[in-house]
């Protein structure tokens, strides 16, 4: 085991030299990592009970897909891969024996991460320390497990650098912990591949890898992904490639505004600029001193660089999408990634430094966060208690769990037109299939609101056009966030305006049934205007041709700097019928730029059965549309915006 540095001295008073004795023997040092393991334990069931609901479809889809041995990368884009089911907790088609073996692969890791934050030498008042700021960090609300998988790699990487000599094995480790992190949740297996590649270059070029081992570390991680591909049914270029697109798209389409959190916004760019200014004024002292011989600064710049990177990663995380599933994964999740300083780095002042941050960042929690999202408990007794309960409930679940029969939500009749013949959703209730027993065969993004940019949607297209369309569509008319829900994936619908009829609907959705021959869409003309934000924009007359609008808009600088360091600009639309009612949404520019159908506008399910019966809305024939940008501080779009109106005749 590494030698950790102390946190801090502890006062010269009796009460000091009382708890300042050493701390030798292993046996407190297990017991006491058993007691924060057991404070970590974060499961409240063995598994989940599917029900419906949005976040809930898409975790029942991962156990679908699964079934069905879809290809990743090719039938399936989604933010998760082929293990991102381990993550959610259902056992439709993972086998609970499975989900149990998983479960303590990442508890043995969890316990050695614990041991290995242990100072050396240890002594009492660092437990007492260790114990307050672990319990306070473990506390804070937000998941954690997704980036402890993904921090396994990180952390025992940086560890690894600091070795007289590198440990192999565990090189090769990290491997398969990267392996699994790439096809459990994309984003941070791309991050940790990168950092391999990163690790294996810089121990090489500081002599701590031979050539031949570099290459066989990275080789065998390239060999875990070639075989983990085949064995877990992943294209893996179209995986890779798809999921840059997944990514890309996520910061504009899902992005939220935190409204009336702007304190929190500022207290987590605050610290993060703590840092960042601490690593410039670590470059500046290491320029102005005379250079040394040895690789220590290297190091150093090496964690602070990566610290740097995760840390920006997960301030986005946090502020793109400012909702109470994300607003606190920097502030808690920050915390881990400091101790890569406060246990790796040997420049005592850095490591004193980071501390200072690591507890700014409980005390942020305690004044700013708790408030809103509960405070932190201080009855650890009562706490332990709990703790012991849940961890009994686990194991009695993990023996006698079996999943209730699915509570059909369909009718009979319905279900039975339905029988074997294969099912997708629109937009995201993916629940209602595994509810009915349907036969599920999805298009590659699973739901709606996740064709993020053109890329997207036509790929959804492509699979409805295909020889593999599914045979029904469960077409309900909703959206999330304020956005129009006729624009969320426009070329899919034209897809299924070419391929699919209402065949049978209920006060909640419609039944579209696949037909026999696809009409054709021909291109009969096209019209370009320069328009401005707010705007009036004067759309097609009545006629007998589809009507998609494509709109193009330009940031500006103060608009791509919000995009890259915080969160995009906004946008919204104002539709205007011919019944002279007008009303608004929030719009996206990848989403305008993929298009959005402009013959009528479209309010309520009853008007989306018309519109898909005869591409027309009674007396909402859409006359005008207004884009407006919401101006914080200062514009963030160009006010002149470039308009496509391409008309089709569908027959």
């Amino acid at each position: 085991m590494l030698s950790s540095p102390v946190y801090h001295r502890p006062l010269s008073n009796p009460l000091g030299r009382l708890i300042n004795a050493r701390i030798e023997s292993p046996a407190p040092k297990y017991s006491f990592v058993a007691l924060l393991l057991l404070l970590t334990f974060p499961y409240l069931d063995f598994v989940h009970i599917p029900t419906a609901g949005i976040d809930n479809s898409w975790r029942i889809a991962l156990e679908l897909i699964h079934q069905k041995n879809l290809t990743w990368g090719q039938d399936i884009i989604f933010t998760y891969g082929p293990l991102g089911r381990w993550l959610q907790r259902y056992v439709i088609v993972t086998n609970p024996v499975e989900l149990l073996l998983v479960d303590t692969f990442f508890a043995l890791n969890v316990a050695c991460l614990l041991y290995s934050f242990l100072p050396n030498p240890l002594k009492g008042w660092h437990l007492v320390v260790f114990f307050l700021i672990w319990a306070i960090v473990n506390s804070m609300w937000g998941e954690w497990i997704h980036f402890t998988w993904f921090y396994i790699v990180i952390y025992w990487g940086i560890r690894s650098i600091y070795q007289p000599s590198p440990n192999l094995g565990l090189l090769c480790y990290l491997a398969v912990v990267c392996a699994i992190n790439f096809f459990m949740k994309v984003n941070f297996g791309l991050i940790a591949i990168g950092f391999m590649i990163s690790l294996v270059s810089y121990l090489y070029l500081s002599k701590g890898l031979n050539p031949r081992q570099s290459a066989a570390i990275l080789g065998l991680l390239g060999l875990l992904l070639v075989l983990g591909a085949t064995w877990l049914h992943t294209d893996l270029i179209r995986y890779t490639i798809s999921s840059f697109y997944v990514i890309d798209g996520y910061n504009e389409s899902q992005a939220i505004y935190p409204e009336n959190r702007m304190r929190l916004v500022l207290l987590s760019y605050g610290s993060y600029l703590l840092q960042f200014l601490t690593a410039v004024i670590y470059l500046i002292k290491q320029l102005a001193l005379p250079p040394k011989p040895g690789k220590e600064k290297f190091r150093t710049i090496f964690v602070l660089f990566w610290l740097l990177l995760l840390s920006f990663v997960l301030l986005k995380y946090a502020f793109t999408r400012a909702d109470e599933g994300h607003l606190t994964a920097f502030v808690k999740q920050s915390s881990l990634l400091l101790l890569l300083v406060v246990i790796c780095v040997q420049e005592e002042w850095l490591r004193k430094t980071f501390f200072v941050y690591l507890l700014l960042n409980c005390c942020f929690y305690l004044l700013f966060y708790a408030p809103i999202f509960g405070k932190i408990p201080v009855n650890y007794a009562a706490l332990f208690s709990r703790q012991l309960q849940l961890v009994a409930h686990y194991f009695q679940m993990a023996a006698t769990e079996t999943y209730p029969d699915p509570q059909p939500t369909i009718r009979a009749s319905i279900r039975q037109k339905i029988g074997q013949q294969t099912v997708d959703v629109i937009p995201n209730g993916i629940s209602d299939i595994y509810l009915n027993r349907l036969n599920y065969n999805p298009r590659p993004t699973l739901q709606s609101y996740q064709s993020y940019n053109g890329y997207l949607d036509r790929k959804n297209r492509e699979k409805y056009m295909s020889k593999t369309a599914p045979d029904w569509i469960l077409y309900k008319y909703e959206s999330i966030d304020g956005k129009y829900p006729l624009a969320d994936e426009t070329q899919t619908l034209l897809a299924v305006l070419q391929r699919y009829r209402v065949a049978d609907q209920t006060s909640r959705q419609l039944f579209l049934k696949k037909n026999r021959d696809t009409k054709s869409l021909q291109l009969v003309k096209q019209a370009t205007v320069q328009v401005r934000l707010g705007e009036k924009l004067a759309l097609p007359g009545p006629d007998s041709l589809l009507h998609v609008l494509y709109v193009k808009t330009t940031y500006t600088v103060y608009g791509k700097l919000l995009h890259v360091f915080f969160q995009p600009p906004q946008l919204s639309m104002t539709l205007e019928a011919e019944n002279n009612t007008s009303v608004s949404y929030r719009v996206v520019p990848a989403l305008l730029e993929k298009g959005m159908l402009v013959n009528a506008r479209v309010d309520n399910l009853a008007d989306a059965r018309e519109f898909l019966s005869t591409q027309q809305v009674s007396h909402k024939r859409l006359k005008h549309i207004t884009f407006h940008q919401k101006v914080r501080w200062q514009a963030g779009f160009d006010p002149s915006i470039e308009v496509m109106i391409q008309s089709y005749q569908l027959k």
